[in-house]
């Protein structure tokens, strides 16, 4: 076959003027569709609604007070002074620590959340929380199946059977976070007593009745501890401010049982004021603990010696000092004194920067607390146990390497190395204390040899005595004061307000889930059809072609639903033999109805009815009284001689070659009155060749002298070089382009031979056109007797419509 090299294929066209009513159009055709589906999404909306437990809000408020005690003289830690500042960054602290899992941890310990239970119902289960008609104790050192329901049925108060009703389960196995699929297999009927543990390879637990009920079921399912904590950390709780300017956190919880969301807040709530409060009894407890150490030593060492003065009074018969004596040692008391006091102090900053050089910072003791008032070291202290506490609670959401983890160990490096600082000043300044005072009792003592031996003797018994007197009287003085203090702490932050169950179900998720479901309804369809009418590139609108061809469109031809292409001669009632009685009729209007008329048939590529529509518009032709040829041009696929049941031995290319001088000799008659056929004869060699002779012009005009109408068959233009020739030797063209087949990019085509090519009397076809898109969404299509009996169906339901018409 030749290629017309000459014929030009262009690309579809950008229309710069968007049609928005056009384009809305190509969807709405659709619109029975897109209802469907948004039924259908809605409906899997309510369904999967209905399958999920209603879910409640429950809310609570816990004031965050800002702790004054670390706002000292310094800030060598980079925290802000600012008091907004500070609020906010002790409510995002404060935050982070009721949303930890290491207080979920503890409070969920407290709680017997690990077992649940729910009454079976049609589409979910609910679940029950108060009124529990049987109380179940899992044994959690035992392997125990999670993440599935167990069902348990009891028809006495004495025994009770086990049906594990999920296909799959996943085990739970102690000391290890990692959850593993487990199939379980079917259990024969077995009944377990009520009080007695009931024990497997993947379960252990015991269960007792606590209903009057005789027989009932219910569905337990265990929640590990971890699982449980992940639950209640995760999305369903959130701690955030109530207002831009308080200092008042709101805690609120999503669970589907009220009462079990409001116990989990307030026990939450309870809990983290209890740690606060052990938090800050800890530096006094530590403080006791250290003292109650010292005390011990102190009175023995005074009991010890105290019984040597009273023997040494008693063996001499001595009790009074004398005036000199008694002078002597009011002053070596008060050195004495002073001097066990700075040693007691050297002692605890050589122990404090011991704890600072091993980040012992749990066993750091205050030192107002031993009455050590240096405001420097107590505020950086302070500061520095702040920062700790606040690094161990952000260690149990948090890992080291996380960025404000990172931040507050640096803050603590940052603290520990300027109280080292003020360590190293304090300890000279104490030994430089220390050095003059023990100069000063030497230079008493000179005064104290001077006494007599007796007297010498009971003074530095007396000695003892008053210095371990004194620093017994001093430690239980300390000791009394933490203890005060321990008993007198209070939680600086308070509960605003308790949780209180909420019964009105939250409607947020189910309206969500219903716009997910009408959604996707929507754009499911909607995406199918606009992959359709984006990506498609053949031709299926009529008004779309009608205003992209610049040659007119004299008819619409619809689906042949025949088995035969002579519809016109065999079918004449029907909607396509009208649709060519219309293109017969429309034709009259271009050319003289008395005029000879020669018609060319083409189309771009083969497929898009050019042989169909030459076949019935000579017969449309025909049976108007008109004497008419159909003549076969196609020389390179010949199939006219088919449909009318004749013989290809002979026709337009043995004429063409010369083998025969008389065109009569060629042509035949059909069945049909008025219709005579020249068929495409045997396949040449040269097909455009033998077109493109003065014999094929000859030709025609020989027959122009013996018929009304000749109908030319001609090779698609898009493919054979000789389509164009045969154009030009005709009064009319008709350009056939089918629905759903021809491409966009044909109607660029078809104008360019018009306004390129320069051919006149150029007309289209559109061809095999859907019945709903031929007549108004299909309307009027089939009122044609052949056409109702093809579409009955379609008939009886728009019957039903315009009955009363």
């Amino acid at each position: 076959m030749n290629i017309n090299n000459d014929f030009e294929y262009y690309p579809e066209e950008n229309q710069d003027n968007f049609n928005f009513k056009e384009f809305i159009s190509k969807y709405l055709k659709f619109w029975p569709h897109i209802l469907v589906c948004m039924i259908i999404g809605f409906a899997v909306a309510y369904l999967f609604n209905k399958r999920q437990a209603p879910e409640y809000k429950i809310q609570s408020s816990l004031m965050i007070k800002e702790d004054h005690s670390n706002k000292g003289i310094l800030d060598l830690t980079g925290i802000s002074q600012n008091p907004m500042g500070s609020v906010g960054q002790n409510l995002s602290n404060e935050t982070y620590i009721l949303k930890s899992r290491a207080l979920a941890s503890e409070v969920l310990s407290n709680l017997d959340f690990d077992v649940e239970y729910f009454n079976e119902g049609t589409f979910s289960d609910t679940e029950i929380y108060d009124d529990k008609p049987l109380i179940v104790e899992a044994d959690w050192e035992h392997p125990q199946l999670t993440n599935g329901a167990v069902k348990l049925t009891w028809k006495d108060s004495l025994t009770f059977t086990l049906e594990f009703i999920e296909t799959e389960y996943t085990k739970y196995i102690p000391g290890n976070e990692r959850h593993q699929p487990i199939e379980i297999p079917k259990l024969k009927a077995k009944n377990y007593k009520f009080g007695q543990w009931v024990e497997l390879p993947y379960i252990k637990f015991r269960a007792e009745l606590t209903s009057e009920d005789q027989n009932g079921s219910l569905l337990i399912r265990l929640r590990d501890h971890q699982s449980l904590v992940k639950k209640y950390t995760g999305e369903i709780f959130e701690v955030a401010p109530l207002d831009a300017t308080t200092s008042i956190l709101g805690l609120s919880l999503v669970n589907s049982v009220p009462e079990k969301g409001r116990d989990y807040l307030n026990t939450l709530m309870d809990t983290y004021l209890d740690n606060e409060l052990k938090e800050k009894n800890r530096l006094a407890s530590n403080t006791i603990d250290f003292i109650d150490s010292q005390v011990s030593g102190v009175a023995d060492s005074l009991s010890f010696i105290e019984s040597n003065l009273e023997n040494f009074r008693s063996n001499n018969r001595t009790y009074d000092i004398g005036v000199e004596g008694s002078t002597i040692f009011n002053k070596l008391s008060e050195l004495e004194k002073s001097l066990s006091e700075e040693e007691f102090k050297r002692d605890y900053y050589q122990n404090l920067e011991k704890y600072l050089v091993r980040e012992q910072y749990n066993e750091i003791l205050m030192p107002s607390g031993l009455g050590i008032e240096d405001p420097i070291l107590n505020t950086l202290l302070q500061n520095l146990i702040v920062l700790q506490g606040e690094k161990s609670r952000f260690l149990g959401t948090l890992t080291e390497t996380h960025p404000t983890v990172r931040e507050v160990s640096r803050k603590i490096t940052d603290v520990n190395s300027s109280i080292r600082e003020v360590l190293n000043n304090v300890n000279q300044n104490a030994n430089l204390t220390i050095n003059d005072l023990e100069e000063r009792i030497s230079k008493i003592e000179e005064e104290f040899s001077q006494l007599p031996a007796t007297e010498q003797s009971l003074l530095r018994i007396q000695r003892k005595f008053t210095l371990n007197e004194n620093i017994h009287t001093f430690l239980l003085q300390r000791r009394a004061e933490s203890a005060i203090t321990m008993a007198s702490n209070t939680p600086s932050n308070k509960i605003i307000e308790y949780a209180t169950p909420n019964y009105k179900p939250l409607f947020i998720k189910p309206l969500i889930n219903y716009i997910i479901g009408l959604s996707l309804g929507f754009m499911f369809p909607v995406g199918i059809i606009s992959m359709r009418v984006l990506l498609n590139n053949k031709i299926k609108d009529k008004k779309e072609l009608k205003e992209k061809l610049n040659i007119p469109i004299l008819t619409y031809v619809g689906h042949n639903r025949n088995r035969s292409n002579l519809v016109v001669l065999k079918e004449n009632r029907s909607g396509i033999a009208e649709a060519f009685r219309s293109l017969r009729t429309n034709i009259t209007f271009i050319v003289p109805k008395d005029k000879q008329l020669t018609i060319a048939v083409t189309s771009t590529i083969a497929g898009e009815g050019k042989t169909f529509s030459s076949i019935n518009l000579a017969s449309a032709y025909s049976i108007s009284g008109k004497k008419t040829i159909l003549v076969s041009c196609d020389l390179h696929k010949p199939k006219i001689f088919q449909d009318f049941n004749l013989k290809n031995s002979v026709g337009l290319s043995t004429y063409l070659s010369e083998r025969f001088e008389d065109v009569s000799t060629v042509i035949q008659p059909t069945s049909f009155s008025k219709l005579d056929i020249i068929s495409a004869g045997p396949i040449p060699p040269n097909p455009a060749d033998l077109l493109i002779n003065d014999r094929f012009e000859q030709m025609i005009y020989e027959l122009k002298q013996k018929y009304d109408v000749i109908i030319l068959d001609s090779p698609p233009v898009g493919l054979a070089s000789e389509a164009l020739t045969l154009m030009k030797l005709v009064d009319l063209s008709l350009y056939i382009l089918r629905y759903n087949y021809s491409k966009q990019a044909f109607i660029n085509d078809v104008n360019h031979l018009k306004e390129g090519k320069g051919l006149k009397n150029i007309y289209a076809v559109f061809n095999d056109i859907n019945s709903k898109d031929l007549f108004y969404g299909g309307y009027g299509y089939g009122y044609y007797h052949e056409d109702k009996k093809a579409n009955l169906v379609d008939r009886l339901f728009r019957n039903r419509g315009r009955a009363a018409v």
